[in-house]
């Protein structure tokens, strides 16, 4: 099992130009890379990595780089590849491009030329080969093997290395006794099959104007000055103030619903196509729900849990209690079934429906809510407080 830990770089300024002039360094390699692959009319790997030792020898500025490090430039050359064939399946698209300067953002050690030194202090030693001792902020212990480590400068100014350690653990399974639906939405961005919501906190819409007023300032400075350079960092640092935001917020909400549920059910929706739309597409991008089922579906793994993606046409237009399909219009938010009857807001209706089809799915039998029990429940909404780390529910 191998896990990947993100942890924040101090680099002293000597370092920090090392480190600069290595990703500069990379950067040259892949486009070598790159330009041999094109000057080739069948590809071969063994000879397109055969080019870096004669690398070294025709420049002597390679060899301020380990040789492991580039090395992973002929194998993310390859990835890209592979990915750009994939794409092709799907839409027309062009030819692999050379990185322009100030385009690279990480360079990988693989393998060996790492090492990582545990202080007992606020910070730890993280040794690189061909840069050195680097001050590293572990939050947590790494107690598996280190395989590999990615430095990566970010749009900000700082600096992190992922750390994937490999460990031989087994997690056992747990036992399937509590099952949740969950559907996502704008108003409450969750909604979930116990009557629960979380109304959409709108990072963006909070922070816009902050956003605002630093990239009016940006536009208003000279290119190529020392002033615009501040200026972008300002930028920079308030958008990765805004993704800290929102990743907090959904790390807690996971959370909550990966140590509360045995199960958990969720709408495999194509956010790709939604976010077509432009009148929603920021809105949509703002709630973070792919983000939020990609750390729904790791934690569940990690924990023994079960996450299950659950096929999204026709939750919203049908009863949960009969089946019965109901079609609604964007702006109708309760459900109101006219075979059974059965009156509730529309996204826990949805709810609903995931946890119906989610039992099916996992063959497991929990006892059926009557039509006149459920209809009684949206009387009382149960609303989970985000800032208390969701511990406590507030009934409104």
């Amino acid at each position: 099992m191998q896990i990947t830990n993100k942890f924040r770089l101090y680099p002293s300024k000597e370092i920090e130009n090392k480190l600069l002039d290595n990703l500069e360094l990379h950067r040259q390699t892949y486009n070598i890379l790159l330009a041999e692959l094109n000057n080739q009319k069948e590809i071969d790997k063994a000879q397109i990595q055969g080019v870096i030792p004669d690398m070294k020898i025709c420049d002597s500025r390679f060899k301020k780089l380990h040789s492991k490090a580039m090395q992973y430039e002929c194998y993310r050359l390859f990835s890209n590849l592979q990915a750009l064939r994939k794409s092709k399946k799907k839409r027309k698209v062009g030819r692999l491009r050379f990185k322009g300067k100030g385009w690279f953002k990480t360079f990988t050690y693989n393998q060996s030329g790492f090492k990582l030194t545990q202080t007992g202090k606020r910070h730890q030693t993280l040794w690189l080969s061909k840069i050195g001792n680097i001050p590293i902020r572990c939050h947590r212990n790494i107690n598996g093997k280190i395989k590999q480590i990615t430095i990566k400068k970010e749009s900000s100014g700082k600096w992190y290395a992922s750390v994937i350690e490999e460990k031989n653990i087994t997690i056992p399974r747990q036992e399937i006794k509590k099952v949740v639906g969950i559907d996502l939405g704008l108003t409450d961005v969750v909604y979930d099959s116990d009557n629960n919501k979380i109304t959409n906190p709108r990072h963006l819409k909070k922070t816009a104007d902050k956003l605002a007023k630093v990239q009016r300032r940006l536009s208003k400075k000279e290119k190529g000055s020392n002033n615009r350079v501040k200026a972008r960092l300002k930028v920079a640092r308030q958008y990765e103030r805004l993704t800290n935001i929102r990743d907090d917020f959904i790390h807690k909400l996971s959370r909550y619903y990966v140590n509360n549920y045995d199960a958990i059910g969720m709408e495999d929706m194509p956010i790709i196509n939604m976010v077509h739309n432009k009148r929603l597409s920021k809105h949509i991008l703002d709630a973070c729900w792919g983000r939020f089922r990609q750390f729904i579906s790791y934690k569940a793994e990690n924990a023994g849990k079960l996450y299950l993606p659950i096929n999204y046409r026709g939750t919203t237009k049908r009863c949960s209690q009969c089946g019965t399909n109901n079609p609604k219009e964007l702006w109708q938010r309760e459900h109101k079934c006219h075979n059974c009857g059965f009156i509730a807001p529309r996204d826990y209706n949805s709810a609903l429906e995931i946890k119906r089809l989610m039992n099916m799915k996992i063959g497991q039998e929990l006892p059926e809510s009557t039509p006149m029990e459920m209809e009684a429940l949206p009387m009382v909404t149960s609303v989970i407080e985000v800032g208390s780390l969701f511990q406590n529910k507030v009934f409104v």
